[in-house]
């Protein structure tokens, strides 16, 4: 006779799924030395019928919130699965993906300020935060407040502090005083090629070491060239500056001075770091020989070297809007100034107003902008936000970016960045660390403070390389707007795909920039070759976290970074059935908070 049934077992053991969901259990039978049988008559029974359904061939509907136990019996044996049926009514907005409609690649927003390597507050030691770059995925380091300076590196130039009377020479590269900025000048000594191309006038120690700190994390390496905080902000020669600017590219691509193991193409080369404000005390007429000068002069010696470069500026302070209606201020007129045709890109920099700041706020700036450059003449010029935040660190005080909004700003804004109609193509928090940062290395002693916002650079991380799902987030079902634009919307959201047959993978991520919990239905239509998809939703930590930290060079102890990075909760949704080519389920992201929901 037939080989009897000894052991019954079903898949998948457990699910959780919203009402109205389905998916299919599948029976595997086996004999009494565990080989597998066939062909058997299975049946199927509900402990709560009103939860969750069974049919005759273990298709499990569920019904209403609970939970019940789907039981299948076989010639006296049995096994159990628990299904647990949350409801969908109460939901905010339906954020709707379509699986139908690819676009364009996510754009590379994930950039940060400084190298990821300071020196400590205690002499004699120094932090690295190299493996927490890496770690939260930090695709591109700008080099500015990094050693990457024309006054630290050209060696053969007067300095000096023209806003006093007589004037004064400065001993260092930073000039810092109370009031106004002071008027800091910087001028080569002499204008003759032989000098400005003497290697000897050149020390690229700091250049070389923020190089190799940025190339170390596995970033790409975004160059400014021009001055940090509190550097000069003047010159007598913007020939012979632009001249020495563009040896410092020429060293970068390793045919300058060369030194080992340095000699890249950096993914953009911006000219100046807002001339708008105090980063520039000098006529305009000065600044604009300044940037042609250093844009032409860099072109060639890339041309000259067989490199391509994509170049622009001025990295604009946050008050653009206002200063190019200055007459005499560089950001007035500016790409007509400097000729459009010298410009790969515009950029500038976006800090709100600290804990009144508002995702309609920073996406009300980014519009403008845009219109701004449109109406200079930069229409299709890509926009870059080489410097953003919440606010400024004098503003906001160091507390306010290890606040738990820290993540949902954070998180709304790398969405906003993505509105094709805005065309940012690259952008920069600031910082990296040690302050006003994604890493905190100076507010807890051993100890380096992850910030909540590192944890949007987490999630967004998990998208970069994909294209874009078209998404669209409609608040009440109805109403809908793209998913980059809803900055009024109860959640913004966005999503892209990776690989391709069996190894598709599509993933959103939803941000909940309010303070109350939002509740929200996922929706993925136009699903094609699946007759059923497993979800998985990370929900990351929204508050700030300390992990240990020791050694000199300071850095975060490899084991507890690893806990930190395993502690997202997670939520598995298996066997989800699509339907008519869609699929749905009900979800609930955090006060201030985020999920990143994956399906495969």
């Amino acid at each position: 006779g037939a080989v009897a049934v000894a052991s019954v077992g079903l898949s998948p053991a457990s699910n959780t799924l919203d009402a109205g969901g389905s998916y299919t259990l599948t029976a595997s039978l086996g004999d009494a030395s565990g080989q597998a049988l066939s062909g058997r008559s299975v049946s199927w029974a509900s402990s709560n019928p009103a939860v969750a359904s069974v049919s005759g061939t273990g298709a499990v509907t569920a019904l209403a919130a609970g939970s019940a136990t789907i039981t299948a019996t076989v010639e006296g044996q049995s096994a159990s699965a628990t299904v647990t049926v949350v409801g969908s009514s109460g939901a905010a907005a339906v954020v709707k993906l379509d699986a139908g409609s690819v676009g364009g690649s996510v754009r590379d927003v994930l950039g940060v300020n400084k190298r990821p390597t300071a020196s400590a507050q205690t002499p004699g030691t120094s932090w690295d935060g190299t493996g927490l770059y890496q770690a939260f995925g930090v695709s591109q380091v700008r080099l500015h407040d990094a050693g990457v300076d024309l006054c630290s590196t050209y060696t053969a130039a007067s300095k000096l502090n023209v806003g006093v009377s007589p004037a004064q020479t400065v001993s260092g590269c930073t000039l810092s005083g109370s009031g106004s900025v002071p008027h800091f000048k910087w001028t080569p000594t002499s204008s003759a090629d032989a000098d400005l191309n003497n290697p000897d006038n050149y020390d690229f120690t700091e250049v070389d070491a923020a190089i190799n700190a940025a190339l170390a994390t596995g970033a790409k390496v975004y160059l400014r060239l021009g001055e940090s905080y509190n550097g000069p902000n003047d010159t007598d020669d913007p020939v012979a500056w632009a001249k020495v600017a563009t040896n410092i590219y020429r060293h970068v691509i390793g045919v300058f001075k060369p030194s080992s193991g340095i000699a890249l193409d950096p993914a953009f080369v911006e000219v100046h770091n807002e001339p708008d404000g105090g980063f520039w005390r000098g006529s305009q007429t000065t600044f604009n020989t300044l940037f042609t000068e250093t844009a032409s002069r860099v072109r060639a010696a890339a041309s000259a070297a067989g490199r391509s470069v994509k170049l622009g500026g001025a990295g604009f302070t946050r008050s653009v809007l206002t200063s190019s209606t200055k007459a005499g201020n560089p950001a007035n007129n500016f790409i007509a100034n400097v000729g459009a045709s010298t410009l790969d890109f515009y950029s500038a920099h976006l800090y709100d107003s600290c804990s009144t700041a508002t995702l309609g706020s920073s996406a009300t700036f980014l519009r403008n902008l845009r219109a701004l450059v449109n109406s200079q003449g930069g229409s299709g010029k890509p926009l870059h936000i080489t410097e953003w935040n919440i606010g400024l660190g004098n503003q906001c005080g160091n507390a306010q970016y290890a606040e738990p909004r820290m993540l949902s700003y954070t998180s709304g804004v790398l969405t906003l960045m993505q509105d094709p109609a805005q065309a940012i193509e690259a952008a920069h928090f600031y910082a990296g660390m040690p302050i006003m940062a994604l890493f905190d290395f100076t507010s807890v002693s051993n100890a380096v403070r992850i910030n909540p916002s590192a944890w949007a650079f987490w999630a967004h991380r998990k998208l970069y390389g994909g294209s874009l799902l078209s998404t669209q987030v409609c608040p009440g079902g109805t109403s809908c707007v793209a998913g980059y634009a809803a900055d009024t919307a109860p959640v913004v959201a966005l999503a892209a795909q990776s690989g391709a047959g069996s190894s598709l993978v599509r993933r959103a991520v939803v941000t909940n920039d309010s303070a109350s919990a939002v509740t929200y239905t996922l929706q993925l239509s136009n699903i094609s070759g699946s007759s059923t998809l497993n979800a998985v939703v990370y929900t990351p930590p929204g508050a700030a976290q300390d992990v240990s930290a020791k050694g000199n060079p300071v850095t975060p102890d490899s084991a507890a970074l690893n806990s930190l990075l395993a502690s997202p909760g997670q939520q598995t949704r298996s066997v989800l059935d699509v339907k008519g080519g869609q699929l749905q389920l009900t979800l609930t992201v955090p006060a201030y908070g985020l999920q990143v929901v994956e399906l495969k």
